[in-house]
């Protein structure tokens, strides 16, 4: 655990940013948060599993979302700093409630959809869960592909040339991650298992889609429209290229527990969507195709950052 939990500061040029006297506290307690709704969500699924009711598991689907998010800000803070963590959090939700405003009241970026009263409370139609589900998603897939792909901390290149590219590079790429997740997210969602369980479902769309067409959905037609997936990648990329390009400054903190974090939080988001699927597919035995496509997906990203957790973990020869 020593060598899983040693922090250095990150080298900013020919200075490096003093660490704070609790940094080398909080990233162990931002775990432990974390693993706790991991041990909470397995308890529940093994209830649900031994019951063989699906509707409990879908009841607390979505636990810990709000934990995860005050993590998140938290993370940021300690890793980035107060303003950039500000910035950050700002710039996701006021970029995509926009696009979800836009999305859901005219039909624009994603496609024709309706959201409905099942996420709680709407501003202006789009549940306010929704906006904390995109930041969640949007920091741990950023801070994932920085982590696994080696450039955590780093200064980017000087020249604006290369500072756009290299933005671009890591926007399109964190799009894809992202997106990898709302390919189990919107066919979980949308299926019709919700209605005919609960009475209770998070949106639906009104033409459907080429995506899994033979989904069986409670309103609407089957299916999701390509434009939801192509929709969910150019929000993340915009928002993503202009935070790395105008706002970015390196990481303060770089160590195997400071990306342990964002790493377990996106891995989280998968373990419920599988479980979730799994036990729904009780009831739509076609919806196992969501899991499948999200394990292929999301999976090889997971496993990058397991291989450097692991890594990080052994101690130096």
């Amino acid at each position: 655990m020593t060598a899983m939990i040693r922090e250095h500061p990150a080298e900013t040029g020919s200075a490096t940013v003093p660490a704070a006297p609790s940094s080398t506290r909080s990233h162990p307690m931002m775990i432990a948060i974390v693993l706790f709704f991991y041990a909470v969500m397995s308890i529940i699924t093994i209830i649900s599993w031994a019951r063989h009711d699906a509707g409990l598991q879908m009841r607390v689907a979505g636990l810990g979302l709000g934990a995860m998010y005050a993590v998140c800000v938290w993370h940021c803070t300690v890793v980035k700093g107060g303003r950039q963590a500000a910035a950050f959090f700002s710039l996701a939700a006021v970029l995509t409630f926009t696009a979800e405003f836009v999305g859901s009241n005219y039909g624009w970026i994603f496609g024709d959809y309706d959201y409905t009263g099942g996420l709680g409370p709407r501003i202006g139609g789009v549940p306010i869960l929704i906006v904390v589900v995109w930041g969640v998603v949007l920091y741990s897939s950023f801070m994932l592909i920085t982590w696994v792909g080696g450039v955590s901390g780093r200064p980017r290149p000087r020249s604006w040339g290369g500072r756009i590219a290299w933005s671009a590079m890591l926007a399109a790429a964190t799009g894809l991650v992202a997106t990898a997740w709302d390919l189990m997210a919107d066919p979980m969602a949308v299926s019709g298992v919700w209605n005919s369980l609960l009475g209770l479902e998070p949106w639906w769309w009104w033409e459907g889609g080429s995506y899994l067409p033979e989904l069986q959905v409670w309103q609407g037609s089957g299916g999701i429209p390509v434009s939801n997936f192509a929709g969910w990648f150019a929000v993340v990329f915009v928002i993503m290229f202009v935070y790395t390009l105008l706002i970015e400054r390196p990481d303060r903190r770089v160590s195997t527990a400071v990306h342990t974090v964002p790493w377990l939080i996106y891995a989280y988001f998968y373990y419920t969507m599988m479980a979730a699927i799994l036990e729904m597919n009780w009831h739509d035995p076609g919806i196992h195709q969501a899991m499948l496509i999200g394990t292929f997906t999301m999976g090889p990203v997971i496993l990058l950052g397991l291989i450097r957790l692991v890594d990080g973990a052994r101690p130096p020869r």
